[in-house]
């Protein structure tokens, strides 16, 4: 059996790599002390487990892998510090932004059903503008809401995976997802297209 080519040099991994997997991690967390210690976790992790390095892909791919992994538990450990019930959509927990757009019984208020808010998507101007305002807002949403966000449309997981990953049910799933996306729409009316 050939041996890899691929090898392991510890002594290189700061000078190479650390600002690399600082800007994913940032990517995924938007916290610049949680991307730091992320990495520096992702470095400590590949020096404790370096036996097990089999050669079969980069040293670059081995430690993003160890990273993505550090960023999950993150998630993971994250999602299990808050509770959500398993209730319709949430309408009589006196939320706001639900009450803003739906009545009592669920159903859309008069002008306030999704509408097209003129946007020319082919402008790289208002792209940009409506990227920096969504990523203000994705920042301003609780926290389980947003690691969701984050997970399913930012990194564009299978439900499945973002449950598992969250530990939540189908059902909590499609409520938070519901919640996120209407306090989204909500913040970018408020603070983007109504300035």
């Amino acid at each position: 059996m050939e041996k890899s080519q691929n090898t392991l040099n510890p002594n290189d991994w700061i000078s190479s790599y650390s600002d690399e997997l600082y800007s994913y991690a940032m990517n995924k967390t938007s916290k610049p002390e949680l991307a730091e210690d992320l990495v520096q976790e992702t470095f400590f992790a590949g020096l404790k487990s370096m036996d097990n390095f089999k050669g079969l892909c980069s040293e670059r791919t081995w430690l993003y892998t160890i990273l993505k992994f550090k960023i999950a538990d993150y998630y993971r450990k994250a999602s299990t510090r808050f509770e959500f019930s398993n209730t319709r959509l949430g309408y009589e927990d006196n939320n706001p932004v639900l009450d803003y757009y739906f009545d009592n019984r669920g159903e859309w208020k008069q002008n306030t059903g999704p509408s097209d808010w003129g946007i020319d998507y082919s402008s790289s101007i208002e792209n940009k503008e409506l990227g920096l305002a969504l990523n203000n807002c994705i920042d301003k949403l609780p926290h389980k809401q947003k690691l969701l966000i984050l997970l399913k449309l930012v990194e564009e997981e299978k439900t499945e995976k973002v449950c598992k990953e969250l530990n939540i049910t189908t059902t909590n799933y499609w409520v938070i997802i519901h919640r996120a996306k209407l306090q989204l729409r909500a913040c970018i009316e408020i603070n983007w297209l109504n300035k």
